[in-house]
């Protein structure tokens, strides 16, 4: 309990910090804007949306909106689709033991059933959270996929053989607070490189900027045979670690719902 205190506190206090940061970075922004103006990128896509006879047009002046469903449409429909799909099987699993006995829905076929789902459902939420660099996907997805497992364990075998599998609500609240807190510090490692060098950075930068900021993470990590593993930068080791926060904080809301509402011991 200690242990999580601290770590909550230094989380705190790291964000507060970065929010200070962040806003001295917006305060100055008008210098930024002055020296460097906006990356090509931003630029394509600022002319680009609004404007009709471009090939890259949405026909909208929202160009946020635009590029997240027109420009990276599928991995938002896919994102969109995970968390409904997990929304309506809650729903629909919850509505088994609606009108009558909990210990009903507990028989052989969904003991045995849930017993080779789970390790099948945290396979897949696991190669979704990973690949979410490659192919449309990542941490939120992967976590919500993930919660599943825990949901179908807590309908047919109760809270307190979850609870027996490590699923306890100060192990996930710690594993959660972890996450979060390790986002923060992997988003700021390479703006306090920057400020401690002279360079600039950006908050959750990953990749060097062209023209602003020559540091970042790696994007490829060199394996020990010759190849070559596509890294990405952060956008790995944030997946991992949205993964844990959101699978875990589901999961903890699931805990405390059963527990609130008398669920099955």
């Amino acid at each position: 309990m200690r242990s999580r205190g601290a770590l909550e506190e230094v989380g705190l206090v790291l964000s507060i910090l970065l929010g200070v940061l962040l806003t001295y970075y917006l305060v100055r922004a008008d210098v930024v804007s002055l020296t460097y103006g906006n990356i090509p990128l931003a630029n394509l896509y600022l002319r680009a949306v609004p404007d009709p006879s471009s090939p890259f047009t949405s026909r909208s002046p929202e160009v946020v909106t635009s590029v997240i469903w027109d420009q990276r449409g599928y991995d938002t429909y896919f994102e969109t689709s995970v968390l409904f799909i997990a929304i309506i099987g809650v729903l629909y699993l919850a509505g088994l033991g609606s009108g009558q006995d909990k210990s009903s829905v507990s028989t052989v076929i969904p003991r045995v059933i849930t017993k080779i789902l789970f390790p099948v459902i945290v396979a897949v939420s696991v190669s979704v959270a990973l690949h979410g660099h490659l192919t449309p996907g990542g941490g939120f997805q992967g976590g919500s996929i993930f919660a599943v497992a825990p949901f179908l364990y807590l309908l047919v075998f109760g809270r307190r053989m979850l609870e027996g599998k490590g699923f306890r609500a100060n192990a996930l609240v710690f594993a959660r607070s972890l996450a979060v807190f390790l986002i923060t510090v992997v988003g700021s490692i390479v703006l306090v490189v920057g400020l401690l060098t002279g360079v600039s950075a950006f908050l959750f930068q990953n990749q060097p900027k062209p023209q602003l900021s020559p540091i970042g993470y790696p994007a490829y990590v060199v394996l020990p045979w010759g190849g070559i593993f596509l890294f990405s930068g952060t956008l790995m080791i944030l997946n991992v670690l949205e993964f844990t926060a959101v699978s875990t904080g589901f999961t903890l809301a699931l805990i405390i719902i059963d527990t609130v509402t008398g669920g099955r011991e």
